[in-house]
């Protein structure tokens, strides 16, 4: 009997047990039998994400539920490259270093990882909290040991998503966010998060008509597509560069239109009507924590 349609990077799947003639074997490791695409489901899970950018889980929800066999080939290509393999195989693990501050402050001023400490600090965030925010999705990345290696691969995807904030120069504001999964979209290969875009696209577009939004997306495209493959660079080789010659490195072009856009029109595109964002819930728990340890 054949197992169909697991991955363990869905939210909200109960483990079950594969049989070793199911992997699917890539480059010499096991990988899960492929998920089937749900277009409806991304869909509800999109318009759940709409009217709140900060409900992290529906973005792993619209992505796996549309992803087909674009993680496969992103995993081939991946663990192809010198780099990859390392990841995988040590495991280079990005949440470590990019978490270690302290290490942060040792590099250059001007540099890249000095930038990604300050983009981090500024928005209160850590790769941490995104592991925690995959956790609340309910991704459990070591759900399946016998697939470590390919789980690797979404792990350290997901924590390079503010280190991408800080080459592509796109802010944390809802146009910034999207105009980041544009290029994450030509990185990856994911069509899921087309979807995403498409939908924040209307949604911006109704709440500011006269603002060159769709052209600011069609700038990330533009610049994704010219742009070197960013998974296959090694991360702390590029950290203590200047952030203009590892963007330079890496074929990454500045946003102009998206820069010339208003701050203040930025902040207020699709405002998120929650009680708290994912920055003020990190902030909170941290406070908690202090609290308990006085």
């Amino acid at each position: 009997m054949t197992t169909q349609g697991v991955d363990p990077t869905s939210p909200s799947v109960e483990r079950i047990e594969i049989p070793p003639e199911d992997y699917e074997w890539i480059n010499g490791y096991p990988t899960p039998p492929s998920m089937p695409v749900r277009p409806f489901h991304a869909f509800v899970s999109v318009i759940r994400l709409v009217r709140n950018k900060e409900d992290t889980r529906q973005v792993f929800e619209i992505v796996q539920a549309l992803s087909g066999d674009s993680a496969k080939k992103m995993f081939r290509r991946f663990t192809a490259a010198p780099y990859g393999k390392r990841v995988v195989d040590a495991p280079i693990k990005l949440e470590e270093f990019l978490g270690d501050r302290d290490y942060l402050r040792t590099l250059p001023e001007g540099s890249l990882g000095r930038a990604y400490l300050a983009f981090m600090e500024g928005e209160n965030l850590t790769p941490d909290g995104l592991l925690a925010a995959a956790g609340e999705a309910g991704i459990e990345y070591d759900a399946y040991p016998e697939f470590s290696e390919y789980m690797r691969l979404f792990m350290h995807l997901q924590v390079s998503h503010d280190l991408w904030h800080v080459l592509t120069g796109y802010g944390r504001d809802a146009l910034g966010e999207l105009c980041n999964l544009v290029f994450t979209r030509q990185q990856t290969g994911n069509p899921g998060f087309k979807l995403i875009v498409a939908i924040g696209l209307l949604a911006q577009k109704l709440e500011q008509p006269f603002q060159p939004i769709q052209k600011a997306l069609a700038e990330a495209k533009r610049n994704a597509r010219k742009s070197e493959w960013i998974l296959e660079y090694d991360v702390e080789e590029l950290l203590p560069l200047p952030l203009a010659e590892a963007r330079a490195r890496l074929n990454i072009a500045a946003p102009s239109l998206y820069n010339a856009i208003p701050a203040e029109i930025k902040r207020q595109l699709l405002k998120p009507k929650v009680a708290q964002t994912q920055a003020e819930r990190e902030r909170a728990e941290r406070e908690r924590a202090a609290l308990q340890s006085a």
